[in-house]
């Protein structure tokens, strides 16, 4: 079955946000504070060494004291961050740097800290701790203070990188390379290739507006064993769709099934997909590409000017299309026999990644040759159809140079690098 579920999708879009670890460590900090005091029920006290008085309460009050506002810190850090994130590369990539890991557990380890101290020292309050459970209380307080200075000194490292451009390129970079791998494994997401639906199928129409954010093809499966049917999923990952656009096409038996039957059918299968506002990275192969192009686009816009992340930008579309283009497919994967899918061009991904970098870069003479030498180490490791699509590319992005009025030495040295390389006729490209 396809290795993406509902189930994946829905932990994925829970990491995604900054609330859940804190929550969820803050709560086991309050169950320990509270345990320490059963400790008294079934541990001797007489060979416990003896602790001064107050030495639990004054460490309790220093954690909660400091932790107050290392919280509070780290959370404006955190929040400087993400917006740099969003300012200086796009804002597609504010959500996968919220849930880079090593941010949220120190801010997780913070919080459940400052909450440890507090139960703690209320429960001390109320006496409801004897001697083991105060040693207890005491040993626990000196692990979460160890705990909260190991996630310190990692916490600066985090706060050295998150928010940089670099960063926000590497995470966008692992996030498409997660997604793209599983699209080169299983472009169908486990469904079987069509040419298109049934002749005497019925078209199921999208409830609302917006971007197909995940197909659950198992889903779709199990409902055509149940009724004997098959269904065409027409709208992919990543597709806008409307109320007059179809999700999937459904042939049920004969092509005039009863009318409540078709009904059911199609609530059915519109729970399979879940529409959303916008793109998002899970199942759609194209969208981390087209973030990492969006950034590279603002470092070449005239305020950023900065080539340097651009040529960034290219190297990282270049290490996943290589990858993407070079894993075979997994033809046992494709396990829905009674789902069927329209395969996608492969090729459509190299336009999304490089077309927009070229249209921007029209004025900038090592951002165009690196966009060149990055297209032809391509070429030479994706299958020969890709090689027709590059020089297409490469020849709308000279002539839009030249209608731009690039200056006529840089579209001569363009030209004959893009001959060299063999991405352009040897007559010379079409203006």
């Amino acid at each position: 079955m396809p290795d993406l579920s509902r189930i994946g999708v829905l932990w994925s879009r829970l990491r995604q946000m900054l609330w859940w670890r804190p929550a969820l460590w803050s709560a086991a900090a309050v169950t320990v504070a509270f345990a320490s005091a059963l400790v008294d029920a079934w541990m001797p006290t007489h060979w416990l060494p003896t602790l001064p008085a107050g030495v639990v309460d004054d460490l309790l009050r220093i954690i909660a004291s400091s932790m107050l506002v290392v919280s509070t810190f780290s959370l404006s850090v955190l929040a400087n961050a993400y917006a740099s994130a969003a300012s200086a590369g796009t804002p597609r990539a504010t959500r996968l740097v919220v849930a880079e890991p090593r941010s949220q557990k120190a801010v997780a380890v913070f919080l459940a800290a400052f909450i440890f101290s507090m139960v703690g020292l209320i429960a001390l309050g109320t006496g409801r701790y004897g001697p083991a459970g105060r040693m207890a209380l005491f040993v626990c307080a000196l692990g979460v203070l160890a705990w909260v200075v190991v996630s310190f000194m990692s916490y600066i490292d985090v706060l050295s990188r998150i928010g940089r451009v670099s960063h926000t390129i590497e995470t966008v970079e692992r996030a498409a390379a997660k997604t793209l791998h599983r699209y080169a494994r299983q472009p169908l997401s486990g469904a079987r290739a069509a040419a298109g639906p049934p002749h005497d199928a019925w078209p199921v129409l999208s409830p609302r507006t917006g971007h197909v954010q995940f197909v659950d093809v198992a889903a779709l499966q199990a409902l055509a064993d149940r009724c004997d049917a098959l269904v065409h999923v027409a709208a992919s990952a990543g597709d806008l769709v409307h109320p007059k656009a179809p999700l999937a096409w459904v042939r049920a038996g004969a092509a005039g099934a009863p009318a409540e039957v078709r009904a059911a059918a199609d609530a059915k299968v519109r729970e399979a997909f879940v529409v959303g506002p916008e793109r998002t990275f899970e199942q759609d192969p194209g969208f981390g590409l087209i973030v990492l192009a969006e950034i590279a686009q603002r470092a070449l816009s005239p305020a950023v000017n900065d080539p340097g992340t651009a040529i960034a930008v290219l190297g990282s579309q270049t290490r996943l299309l290589i990858e993407t283009l070079s894993t075979p497919r997994d033809v046992d994967a494709e396990v829905c026999d009674r789902v069927t899918a329209t395969a996608a061009s492969p090729d459509a991904l190299v336009a999304i990644a490089y077309e927009p970098i070229a249209r921007s870069s029209t004025d900038q003479f090592d951002v165009m040759v690196q966009l060149l030498r990055h297209l032809d180490a391509l070429v030479g490791n994706a299958p020969p159809a890709v090689r027709t699509v590059v020089q297409g590319l490469v020849q709308r992005t000279l002539a839009r140079a030249a209608r731009a009025g690039a200056d006529a030495a840089d579209l001569v040295s363009w030209e004959h690098e893009a001959r060299a390389l063999g991405l352009a006729p040897a007559a010379g490209s079409e203006r």
